[in-house]
């Protein structure tokens, strides 16, 4: 069993045992430590766009997601992995049906009023947890964001580049990934508004930390952003995050507008 799966004193349950609860968001960890980070539901119509990231149909609540009056009304599962939104199965299904998880009393801080973000479980900030969601605490990738600036001749102690943002009032896409960043996400701009590069999400960002270093923590980069007050841990665990397998495939064409 995984160390977070063991660290949580809740009831195992079969993933086909599960209903949908009744409220987002909803954090389930398996037995191998795999978080489930659900946020709410897509509905299936062709204005998925008009979508908020929360979505909760009250006639859902404690029904399965395969029953067939839910499933043909459901595009799918918003959910939150290593720092990008995508449509995923939810956990009674039968691609995860057969697994164990615990599910978790938690709650989410996105960015706003300031920019802030984090998990918090029974009322008390989980770092592993919010790693699991967004990939790096706030803490961890507001420090890379500093070391990369003084790397590349660009921070300013008012206004340096690339920094954590979001957009209070209307999505956008990754310009690297061409992932969906839901209104009010947390997102890294390395430009001004409209220009470039003003909006890269933090799934994109990672990819373009393990492009520059070419995963290795020896390497010319990754020794500059050590230089300059980059924790070696949150490098590390940008190399070891799930993008390299199917993941990238999925965030785009699972995207919740993808046509």
């Amino acid at each position: 069993m995984g160390y977070l799966f063991d660290r949580y004193d809740e009831e195992p349950m079969r993933g086909k045992d599960i209903t949908i609860g009744d409220s987002f968001f909803q954090v389930f960890i398996s037995l191998s430590d795999e978080v489930f980070c659900y946020t709410g539901v897509c509905k299936n119509k062709k204005d998925v766009y008009e979508q908020s990231l929360f979505v909760h149909p009250y006639y859902m609540t404690g029904k399965h997601s395969t029953d067939k009056e839910i499933s043909e009304k459901v595009k799918g599962f918003y959910r939150i992995i290593d720092g990008y939104v995508t449509l995923d199965d939810y956990v009674d299904s039968e691609k995860y049906g057969t697994r164990l998880y615990k599910r978790l009393d938690c709650r989410i801080k996105f960015p706003y009023p300031d920019n802030y973000y984090a998990i918090f479980v029974n009322n008390e900030e989980d770092c592993d947890v919010t790693r699991k969601v967004f990939g790096l605490t706030y803490e961890e990738i507001i420090s890379l964001l500093d070391a990369y600036a003084l790397t590349m001749g660009t921070y300013h102690e008012y206004g340096s580049y690339p920094r954590l943002t979001r957009s209070p009032r209307s999505a956008n896409y990754c310009d690297i990934t061409e992932t969906w960043i839901p209104e009010g996400f947390p997102y890294i701009a390395f430009k001004d508004s409209g220009y470039d590069f003003s909006h890269v999400s933090l799934f994109g960002f990672y990819r373009h930390i393990q492009l520059l270093t070419g995963y290795k923590i020896d390497s010319v980069i990754s020794k500059a952003l050590l230089k300059h007050g980059a924790s070696e841990e949150a490098l590390e665990r940008i190399f070891n995050l799930n993008i390299c397998n199917s993941y990238l495939t999925k965030a785009i064409k699972n995207n919740p507008n993808y046509d």
